[in-house]
């Protein structure tokens, strides 16, 4: 009977990871193609499963040929991955509930894995116990197979290209423009994308186009835990 489950819950975890499995063989193979043909690093497939396999995160792939290029400080990596990834962690702690009694090297790989695809599957699973466990393990690892698979793939291929790859590091953007236009699309969620427009133009008017990203991420943090508790209660008194 176990097996059976088990089975279930292996066709349901595949069958939801499909969406996610053409996104990230997608933008997988662009952050790929792109560290193959701008980072300048020797052996990129080499480079290119090391970053995908070590950090499952699309913007910092897309950030890492131009780190690797220019030399960027430990510090300054730190610090963006930090304030760019910082929304995992809540993502972490909203499920660690449902991560209770794991041994600490899956509970930590489950909270290291999570994605925003994969935390939204893992929010709406079915499941609750053990199989949302096992849910979680097979839907966590397919997902980070595809994006493994993916700019590896990129990688591969790009240094053999027969056209510059200029504009691929546009990807990433266009992905963020797409979720941006379908966020303000809901009058409620206008307010957000209004503050990071607001905080982004503060960062490149004080700190200039080089050193605004963190300055403006940390200024976005800020109005964001000042103003919450008011913007919550104003919603909710709608």
């Amino acid at each position: 009977m176990f097996r059976i489950a088990d089975r279930q819950v292996l066709k349901h975890a595949f069958a939801s990871s499909v969406p996610v499995l053409m996104g990230y063989l997608a933008m997988g193979f662009a952050a790929g193609v792109m560290l193959a043909m701008q980072s300048g690093v020797r052996f990129p497939v080499f480079w290119g499963a090391l970053t995908a396999g070590s950090c499952i995160s699309g913007t910092m792939q897309f950030m890492f040929p131009g780190w690797f290029k220019n030399g960027i400080s430990l510090l300054d990596a730190a610090l963006i991955t930090l304030c760019i990834n910082f929304r995992y962690a809540t993502y972490g702690f909203s499920l660690l509930n449902k991560f209770q009694g794991l041994k600490f090297r899956k509970k930590l790989y489950l909270i290291w894995s999570l994605t925003d695809e994969t935390y939204a599957l893992e929010c709406s699973a079915p499941y609750r116990g053990s199989r949302f466990i096992h849910y979680a393990m097979l839907l966590a690892g397919m997902n980070h197979l595809y994006w493994v698979l993916g700019v590896t793939a990129g990688a591969a291929i790009g240094s053999h290209l027969p056209f510059s790859g200029k504009g691929i590091d546009f990807a990433m953007t266009a992905l963020f423009l797409v979720i941006l236009t379908d966020q303000c699309r809901e009058k409620v969620n206008r307010r957000p994308a209004l503050v990071g427009g607001l905080a982004a133009l503060a960062g490149l008017m004080l700190f200039g186009a080089d050193r605004m990203l963190i300055p403006s991420i940390i200024l976005l943090f800020t109005v964001f835990l000042v103003f919450r508790r008011k913007w919550d209660r104003g919603e909710s008194e709608k």
